[in-house]
């Protein structure tokens, strides 16, 4: 019974040390910082913003809201996010609905729901 509570704890401690030590330094498996995730989403907001406005005027132009994308989605730049979350809201930036609805209410519609991971799952 002992060697199984050492175990289990030392497992514990193990998990949460990953998580407490690696994230900062940026060793961690799909997790990326705030701001490189908030520079992605501009990204594909940006380009969205580019080919509609293209397409729709013949000139190439950028809604401000695009430019602050990050700020729109409520991203922290001190937090780390899912990475597999993250491509998901810039595929659908950079996606049909992205085209059809405008980047700026696809990342009201599809990037609100990303959550800063934190050190306990």
């Amino acid at each position: 019974m002992r060697k199984k509570a050492f175990f289990l704890s030392n497992l514990f401690c193990v998990l949460l040390v990953n998580c407490a030590v690696l994230d900062p330094i940026g060793f961690t498996y799909d997790r990326v910082k705030g701001d490189v995730a908030s520079n992605e989403i501009q990204n594909a907001a940006i380009t969205t913003d580019l080919v509609n406005s293209a397409i729709l005027s013949g000139k190439a132009t950028v809604s401000i809201l695009s430019v602050i994308a990050g700020d729109v989605a409520g991203i922290d730049p001190t937090k780390y996010y899912k990475k597999s979350v993250v491509d998901q809201c810039v595929s659908d930036i950079k996606g049909f609905k992205g085209y059809l609805i405008g980047s700026t209410l696809t990342i009201v519609t599809s990037c609100q729901k990303i959550e800063a991971d934190g050190l306990i799952y």
